[in-house]
């Protein structure tokens, strides 16, 4: 989410969160990768990058794994190759750090049609183990990696870390240093804007410097400097961030679950185009744009391809035993409409186009896979990993006049019309898929726990169809509620200095909100309960190792209403060894 050209005066950029909750106030009271980053656009100069400080190495952007199921793991990195050619690059995997007695091991080649990158899918483990990993290309080794196979069955508890909206310019990456220092997490889930697409500041076209920052007085100005539209820029813009060392270090410890969100192409993204995306201005066709940074994503992060001729179809399941089915979709590339309103200065209501039954935020491939999903899971919990926010949000609450006599209560006026509630007939289909019948699969869901990024501020939220009538939902029991949802805050993205209580006393069901805050979603899940604590870092104008824990929320099992935790959950004894910071794969004694 974001702007470019012009100011917004809806809740989720820093200057619009501003000045609308004010308003509210007053009114409510095998091998796969992509081409070689090139600093001109004949490709004719190879662009070495290193990160800050390094010696010259191969392997300058780290390495990284992801997409875990319980017999197999990806594994990514990316030779800084001296010349262009083929490079051939050998990889192993062992169960202990220092790389002794590997399992499993082969060579595979890059080359420049893949950017340098390389990605193995290593198959054939054991469920539910730690291993450790490295590459070896060009008489250098890489670091020693760590990553994590999905268990599979009598799964007790899991800890899982939630990210998103990382930029890059607007501060450091603190808190994927602190996540990497979690040695006891199961997985990493980012919910999308790993990168920004946005130029440097003083780089035309110009941006808002309190929302997309100004990069240089950290040494942390983007690169290219440009506003990124072609393949190469992507690639470009991905091997910049990858030079962070938090960024890497996250990678380095951690297997990662990734979906991406708008600004991995460009901000408001849609089917047809983008808010941000305008060929009068020589960006090109949107076809063309969305291709090139659909490829830079697959070729710079640890992801499976399960359909590669279908690379939009990023939505996909994980089951973490018989606890938990993560589902991750995509409410941005496939299947969404176009956003009525990208500024909502004055908000909206459900009346006119936006109560147009035929507007989709999911395409019915997506939805009939998620009906799917539901309901042949064998997990306790049914995880939703999304984008942007599924609860609704208003500034000025009021019932839904679908459920009163009132034909003009509309549900009061909503704020962001790029997110769920700019969306509510898509909505109430997913609502009756959870409750069952009318259309939906005639059974009822519980312990449905949707996990969303993209608004850079925190939140734990009832999801109910009228969360200001009560004769439909009661705020103090969580009666009317068919489930939870848990927003989490962005990496560097700003927030808001708007009022909590000026938005709950508006938004009944919101039982945790705080818009200032930089961190990340802990998740902490047994049979009994799912509990999501919000993890803050106070300084990103410098690099520190500084957190503190803000908050606790969770959902008992079969209660579907969220509930006040009693503090951070303790951390998991004996968690296997983290893997070594300063030490490298090396392939003469492994």
């Amino acid at each position: 989410m974001g702007h470019r050209g012009k100011r917004r005066t809806s809740f989720f950029a820093p200057q619009s969160r501003r000045s609308f909750l004010r308003r509210a106030g007053h009114t409510a009271g095998a091998v796969v990768g992509a081409g070689l980053v090139t600093g001109c656009s004949d490709g004719a100069d190879v662009r070495v990058r290193r990160s800050p400080g390094s010696s010259d190495t191969a392997f300058a952007h780290g390495v990284a794994s992801g997409d875990p199921l319980a017999d197999r793991v990806m594994l990514w990195s990316r030779v800084t190759p001296a010349m262009a050619g083929d490079i051939s690059v050998e990889w192993r995997l062992a169960e202990s750090p220092d790389m002794a007695n590997p399992l499993r091991s082969g060579t595979v080649v890059t080359n420049a049609e893949r950017d340098y990158t390389v990605k193995v899918d290593a198959t054939g483990l054991a469920p539910g183990t730690t291993y450790y990993y490295g590459f070896n290309a060009l008489g250098t080794a890489s670091p020693i990696g760590r990553t994590r196979t999905l268990p599979e069955a009598g799964v007790e508890r899991l800890r899982m870390a939630v990210v998103s909206c990382s930029n890059y310019p607007f501060g450091f990456f603190n808190v994927y240093g602190r996540i990497a220092e979690r040695a006891d997490l199961d997985v990493v889930l980012h919910l999308g804007d790993y990168i920004y697409e946005y130029p440097g500041r003083g780089v035309p076209p110009e941006v808002n410097p309190d929302e997309y920052g100004d990069g240089r007085p950290l040494g942390r100005a983007p690169e290219p400097p440009y506003e990124i539209v072609t393949l190469d820029d992507y690639r470009t813009r991905y091997a910049c961030y990858r030079t962070d060392p938090d960024l890497q270090a996250v990678h380095r410890q951690h297997p990662m679950i990734v979906v991406w969100d708008d600004h991995e192409s460009t901000n408001n993204s849609w089917q047809g185009g983008a808010q941000n995306h305008d060929p009068a201005r020589g960006e090109g066709l949107w076809p063309e744009r969305e291709a090139a940074s659909v490829r830079a994503y697959y070729e710079w992060l640890p992801i499976r391809e399960s359909e590669p001729d279908k690379p939009l179809r990023i939505y996909r399941s994980f089951d973490f035993g018989d606890l938990v089915r993560l589902n991750m979709l995509d409410t941005r590339l496939i299947g969404r409409d176009e956003q009525l309103d990208n500024n909502a200065e004055n908000g909206f209501t459900d009346t006119g186009a936006y109560a147009d039954p035929d507007r989709t935020l999911i395409d019915d491939d997506q939805y009939d896979w998620l009906a799917d999903q539901l309901q042949n899971s064998p997990a306790r919990w049914q995880f939703l990993g999304q984008q942007v926010m599924f609860g609704q949000l208003k500034a000025v609450g009021a019932p839904n006049s679908a459920n009163t006599d009132n034909p003009d209560g509309q549900g009061g006026v909503f704020i962001n019309a790029d997110q769920w509630d700019g969306y509510p007939r898509a909505r109430e289909r997913i609502w009756r898929l959870i409750r069952g019948g009318q259309g939906a699969p005639n059974v009822a869901f519980d312990n449905i726990v949707v996990l969303t990024g993209d608004i850079h501020t925190s939140w734990a939220q009832d999801i109910t169809e009228d969360p200001n009538n009560p004769d439909f939902y009661n705020p103090e029991t969580g009666v009317g509620s068919m489930a939870v949802e848990f927003v989490g805050t962005s990496v560097t993205s700003p927030g808001s200095n708007g009022d909590p209580a000026t938005v709950k006393r508006q938004n009944p069901a919101m039982k945790y909100v705080e818009l200032a805050s930089r961190g990340y979603m802990l998740l902490d899940i047994t049979r009994e309960r799912v509990q999501s604590e919000w993890w803050f870092v106070d300084d990103i104008e410098t690099r520190n190792d500084q957190q503190r824990f803000g908050a606790a929320y969770l959902v008992e099992n079969g209660q579907s209403h969220v509930v006040a935790g009693e503090g951070a959950s303790g951390e998991r004894r004996n968690a296997p060894a983290l893997a070594p910071v300063r030490a490298n794969f090396n392939t003469d004694t492994a």
